[in-house]
């Protein structure tokens, strides 16, 4: 093989090489755009559940303090399981950070 031939395949592997480094920066990019989009639908997602959970938690309470309805009964008319109204009211006392795992609650 000539040395002429060794370095046209040279210049060959190299313009490969660099297309497919191209090629995968490219798709790292792509992947970085729709993980960030997904962590930000999942935070929206979140902010919005706390916000709904803390519109719950009052009304359960309202029904609960102002009305004298016991928490059994406010639960059931909400078309909740006893145990969900009873987490949502200890979130609106302790804040959202003192949440139960979400698969304790499933198990109820």
């Amino acid at each position: 093989m000539a040395q002429s031939d060794r370095r046209e395949a040279r210049v060959r592997v190299k313009g490969q090489l660099i297309k497919r480094h191209e090629a995968l920066m490219a798709r790292e990019a792509r992947i970085r755009t729709e993980v960030l989009d997904a962590a930000a639908a999942l935070l929206t997602r979140d902010r919005a559940v706390l916000e709904a959970e803390a519109r719950l938690g009052k009304a359960i309470e309202a029904l609960t303090s102002s009305e004298g309805m016991p928490i059994d009964e406010a639960a059931e008319l909400c078309g909740l399981h006893i145990r969900e109204a009873k987490r949502v009211l200890r979130m609106r006392v302790s804040g959202p950070d003192r949440q139960e795992p979400a698969e304790e609650v499933a198990n109820s």
